[in-house]
Order: structure tokens, then C-alpha cells, then sequence
């Protein structure tokens, strides 16, 4: 019995050793490293992403990204002195990139496109140089050139953000008054449904659509900039409903991909503390779920269409990457 209970005595204190002399700081040389991902909220050990594939293409903003006739595009703000609109496409069967496709709109530093897909085509939306929105079409047989250019009259200091639901193309806004706004089209070509919400925002919105909803996220202006999401409903459009304001922080626009499930839940990725980016997963409560900090940096927000990540890297040419992550 005595040496039952020295054995016991001295096993406890050989692990009080362990974890004190080795385990402990073991750990906290891979944190300094980067080899382990940690977060707020429910961390993981590891990071969900493979190699990046770094592209010969230069940013001076968040990429958009989006598939296309089963392709996946790019969309990009150039680091011209024009500042002009690009597209190029991936192959991630040989992991490469297509030569750019420079358009002639051009943009601001820090105002990336938005894309999508309207009634078969790929939409573009960006923020002119006047600060006025636009709407156009990307023809792949005139490709520099966008098709069905609307400008809209209305101004903004920051990158819109377009999605498609219900049959309509939905366009989102901060205004120059930092508020939210939200208008949408049946043709892309006659916006008449502009809604201004009393809604604070920091930058640019995010929209995506998740299970038959049209989700919003945004930035508030609070000093910790929570992440902030509602629900846009077609039939009571003045009001969002279920806002919720997150536990999580971001000074910049987050990325938002469906979840694919019933709840309806959102994938998000977004760029946190020390430029680092963020996975995590959006199920309607004010926590986001599994979060994992990245070893990847970037000075503007990531884009996400599953399974991809796209972002502008922090290295001096700020080169656009592509990676694969699974949440």
C-alpha cells in the first residue's frame, strides 16, 4: 500500500514537472513560431489551410472572389497609378493563374470589386473615382470592357458589396453619413428600392445568402469594431431582423460563404489582430464557432469562396494568394 501510494506521489510530481520544465514552455515557443493557431473564442491547435499559391499579380485592396462558368475569378484593384479593375482566373488542378485581364474602370487604393452572378452573368460592382457606385457585366468576348454600365447616384467612401437572391441583385453600401444601405434591381439596370438603415457601420458590408436568407454583416464603430450580422427580409425590407453583434473583432470588411446547413449558419473569414486571418463559423448567436487563427497576413480582408481563401499579402509587392481551407 505504501508503495502504491509513493508511486502515485511520485508520478503526479513527475507530470507537475513535465508540464512546468517541458510541456509549458514548449508550447509557448510554437505560439512565438506560428506553428500553433490561437483565438479568442473556441481556438484550434492547428491551422485548416494548405501551401498558398502566391500569384505574379500586385493589389491595393481586398480581392473578390467567385466561380464562373464552373471557373474560378479574381477580382482585383490594381497597383497602377490608374488603379484600374482586374480579373484573371485559377486552375487548381495545376494550381495556376491565368494572365490578368486589366479593365478600363478604374477604382481608389483600398476599394476592391464585388462580384456576382446575375441571370448567368458575372456582375461587377465597384466605386468609381467620383465615389459614385457602378454595376456592369463582364462579357468574355470584349473582356477588357464591361457591358451595361449603371452608375448609380449614390456616393460612397468605401467598396460596395453585391449578391443575387430571390431573382434580384442586391447592392450594399456605407454612405457618406457611415450609415447602411441596401437597394436592389430585377434587371441590374433600374435600382428603385434603396433602404437606409439607422445603422452605424465602419466600413465596407458584406452580403451573402445562406439557406434561402440574405444575410449582412458589417463592422460597428465601436473602439473594439465588433462584427456585426441581421437578416434582410424581401417582404419587410425597412427592417432588419435578428442583429446580432458579435464577440469578435474586425477593423476591415469580413468574408462570408454559406455553411450549407439548415440552421442557416455562415462560414466566415476576416483579418484580426496583427493582421492575421481569421476562420470561424457564424450560427447565430453573438460567439463565432471554431475559430482558428491563420499564420497568413493581410492589410485588407480576405475573400472566401469555399474552398478558397483569396487574399492581398503584407509582402512589399502585396502579391494576391490563393489557398485551399477546410472548416
Amino acid at each position: 500500500m505504501l508503495s502504491n501510494s509513493f508511486e502515485i506521489e511520485g508520478t503526479a510530481k513527475g507530470r507537475t514537472w513535465f508540464l512546468r520544465r517541458v510541456a509549458l514552455p514548449l508550447l509557448l515557443a510554437l505560439l512565438a513560431l506560428g506553428f500553433v493557431g490561437m483565438s479568442t473564442g473556441m481556438a484550434s491547435p492547428s491551422t485548416p489551410l494548405r501551401p498558398a499559391v502566391v500569384s505574379t499579380q500586385h493589389a491595393d485592396a481586398a480581392p473578390a472572389l467567385i466561380a464562373y462558368n464552373a471557373t474560378a475569378y479574381i477580382g482585383w484593384t490594381g497597383r497602377n497609378t490608374a488603379h484600374n479593375l482586374n480579373l484573371m482566373t485559377y486552375n487548381p488542378a495545376n494550381q495556376a493563374f491565368s494572365p490578368a485581364i486589366v479593365l478600363t474602370d478604374s477604382t481608389l487604393v483600398g476599394a476592391g470589386p464585388s462580384l456576382a452572378i446575375f441571370n448567368g452573368n458575372l456582375a461587377v460592382s465597384w466605386m468609381g473615382t467620383d465615389h459614385r457606385l457602378n454595376v456592369a457585366f463582364f462579357k468574355p468576348g470584349d473582356p477588357t470592357h464591361l457591358a451595361n454600365k449603371v452608375t448609380l447616384s449614390e456616393y460612397s467612401n468605401n467598396a460596395p458589396a453585391i449578391v443575387t437572391f430571390n431573382g434580384r441583385l442586391y447592392l450594399s453600401w456605407r454612405g457618406t453619413d457611415g450609415r447602411l444601405n441596401i437597394i436592389s434591381s430585377a434587371d441590374a439596370h433600374t435600382f428603385n428600392t434603396k433602404v437606409t438603415y439607422n445603422i452605424a457601420i465602419r466600413t465596407s458590408p458584406t452580403l451573402q445568402t445562406s439557406d434561402g436568407v440574405l444575410f449582412v454583416a458589417w463592422e460597428d464603430i465601436t473602439t473594439q469594431s465588433h462584427i456585426g450580422f441581421a437578416q434582410y427580409n424581401p417582404s419587410s425590407p425597412a427592417i432588419l431582423s435578428a442583429e446580432i453583434i458579435t464577440t469578435s473583432s474586425s477593423m476591415l470588411p469580413v468574408a462570408l460563404f454559406t455553411a450549407g446547413t439548415a440552421n442557416p449558419d455562415l462560414r466566415v473569414a476576416w483579418t484580426g489582430v496583427g493582421k492575421y486571418i481569421n476562420l470561424g463559423i457564424y450560427e447565430g448567436d453573438d460567439v463565432l464557432h471554431n475559430v482558428v487563427t491563420t499564420t497568413q497576413t493581410s492589410a485588407y480582408g480576405p475573400a472566401l469562396y469555399m474552398p478558397y481563401l483569396s487574399w492581398t499579402g503584407t509582402d512589399t509587392a502585396q502579391s494576391l494568394n490563393m489557398q485551399q481551407v477546410s472548416f
